[in-house]
């Protein structure tokens, strides 16, 4: 049996139940037939490595949920505003921004020293995370999650303020 029929007797036949899942994820119809789509062009591209006979529906899954995760993570990351959203809002007037910075600045103190570094050099300097691994000598997962605290420490000291 090649390839196309392995695909299509053990993968594709799943495509209505993968469907329903994405719906479920993304709550979205629109974004869940991209995901879907995704995932099944990404099955045929990689159908080599199922080996056939085992549970397609469990290696399909899995590259359902890591494209979301994936996905997901971008989205957070860049996030995409609508254009009437930004027009509709009022303009902030900082009177004085350098007393904002001055105040941002005095609210960061109060963080741990590793945590306020990677802030600033991911957030202000605008560093990959391997940059930044390699300029303070630590892992990169080091990096990650001392970012990740470093944000959470930062949310709880702004949380007041704002």
């Amino acid at each position: 049996m090649n390839s196309e029929e392995v695909y299509l007797k053990e993968a594709y036949i799943h495509y209505d139940y993968f469907n329903r899942i994405a719906v479920k994820l993304t709550n979205d119809v629109f974004e869940a037939e991209d995901l879907v789509q995704e995932t099944f062009i990404r099955a045929y591209r990689f159908i080599n490595t199922y080996k056939p006979g085992s549970n397609a529906k469990a290696w399909l899954y899995r590259i359902m949920k890591n494209l979301f995760i994936n996905y997901y993570r971008k989205k957070m990351a860049h996030p995409v505003y609508s254009l009437d959203t930004l027009i509709s809002e009022p303009a902030s007037e900082d009177k004085d921004p350098a007393l904002r910075q001055y105040e941002l600045t005095k609210l960061m103190e109060g963080l741990k020293n590793e945590y306020r570094q990677v802030l600033i050099l991911f957030h202000l300097k605008e560093l990959s995370l391997i940059e930044i691994s390699n300029q303070l000598n630590w892992p990169v997962g080091t990096v990650k999650s001392r970012l990740h605290r470093g944000r959470k420490e930062l949310r709880k000291v702004l949380s007041p303020v704002i």
